[in-house]
């Protein structure tokens, strides 16, 4: 009692020590044949693990506070042959190690040990965090927070939508290769359809489709990702298609520039251009990295000065006699069908040798369609009444 109070460590059960006369042991009949490791393996064999030959278990308790722990101590063995318990050392103390207690042992010992304060919290906290966590749960099932918000996915939808109506109704690249040989269509008005049909080709904007998924239906319904991911494959696809469009524009620009050159050029000088005109002209071609353009342009300014110069030779004849005026006119004549049947022959038709061709944009509009549908009605079967965006009926919702 005295060592509790001043907190002095309790004290182990020490091991007990026989003596012995080693005259005596020999004088007595080797009762034991086995020695060492053998005798206590035939030991253990008969009195089984409750022996213990080298240790003895005790329980030490902590005088502060009152908790113990099991320790093993280790026993000095005797050196007469015996094991503890046997032969002549069977006088000795047998040990049997406890049961390590299980932990519903534990828990109830543990709740005995427990004030009524500590009592009452084991039980509040784990109802509090019940009630906080089913409260959340019905809160989310009756304002549907852990409900998909269709109503994002269905508006940027309808966005992509109308970028994709102005794409299937523009009728700018078809206006192109229609006018792209009409000399009265002014070079403003047809390069200005040549950079709206560029911006066709280069088709959705990246930001457009993005956005779309980046909405909650396409990052949370698999089904709605899915049809997404397939649409955003056909649009990146036509954008590939179309990427050599820019420079065949380009040649039509260039070819319509030289058209509208070569009418302006015969209407004031008629057949008799000036050379300074003709190679100005023919610089259109010649400038440009196109080798038909520029093979025809040489060619053309050869022909065609050749009939301007027999033209300013009859027209401005001077004093020449009747007989050479015949033969200045049968000459501009001949130079001048000479020049008509080689143009005729070798003029290049330019939507045959680079023909306008965008990516056929059916399949990629087909697939716009199944995924917009898709959205519509998943949107109408989960309404967001807050944002809207649809017709609302009394009892129904129709998404355009």
């Amino acid at each position: 009692m005295e060592n509790k109070e001043q907190g002095i460590a309790p004290e182990v059960q020490q091991a007990e020590n026989v003596s012995y006369d080693p005259e005596v042991k020999d004088s007595h009949i080797d009762m034991n044949p086995l020695h060492g490791a053998e005798a206590e393996a035939a030991a253990k064999a008969q009195f089984g693990n409750s022996v213990i030959a080298e240790s003895e278990v005790v329980q030490v308790v902590e005088p502060l506070t009152g908790s113990s722990v099991v320790v093993e101590k280790k026993l000095e063995t005797p050196d007469n042959g015996f094991p503890v318990g046997y032969g002549p050392n069977e006088h000795m103390k047998k040990i049997e190690k406890p049961k390590t207690p299980s932990m519903r042992e534990r828990w109830k010992h543990a709740r005995t040990k427990m004030s009524t304060k500590k009592k009452i919290l084991l039980i509040s906290i784990p109802s509090a965090i019940v009630l906080i966590i089913g409260g959340i749960i019905v809160f989310g099932v009756l304002t549907g927070a852990f409900k998909t918000d269709y109503s994002g996915t269905y508006l940027a939808a309808k966005e992509l939508r109308n970028e994709m109506q102005k794409l299937r109704s523009d009728a700018n690249c078809d206006k192109v290769a229609e006018y792209v040989n009409n000399e009265y269509t002014a070079n403003d008005t047809f390069n200005g359809y040549v950079e709206a049909c560029k911006v066709i080709a280069e088709g959705i904007s990246d930001s457009v489709v993005t956005k779309v998924g980046d909405t909650a239906g396409v990052l949370r319904d698999e089904e709605i990702r899915r049809r997404y991911e397939t649409l955003k494959t056909a649009i990146a696809a036509a954008k590939e298609g179309n990427k050599d469009v820019n420079e065949t524009l380009d040649k039509y620009s260039t070819w319509h520039e030289w058209i509208k050159a070569e009418a302006s050029g015969d209407t004031t000088y008629s057949e008799s251009w000036p050379d300074s005109d003709l190679k100005k002209a023919v610089e259109i071609l010649t400038s440009s990295d196109v080798k038909e353009f520029k093979e025809y342009a040489e060619k053309w300014y050869e022909l065609k000065k050749a009939a301007a110069d027999a033209a300013n030779a009859y027209f401005h004849h001077g004093n020449n006699t009747g007989e050479d005026l015949n033969a200045l006119n049968e000459e501009m004549k001949k130079k001048q069908q000479e020049f008509n049947t080689w143009k005729k022959e070798n003029e290049p038709d330019i939507s045959e040798l680079y023909p306008l061709e965008l990516v056929d944009t059916a399949k990629l509009y087909a697939k716009f369609e199944e995924f917009y549908n898709y959205v519509r009605e998943t949107y109408q079967n989960n309404y967001n009444t807050t944002v809207g965006g649809c017709k609302e009926m009394l009892t129904s919702v129709v998404c355009e």
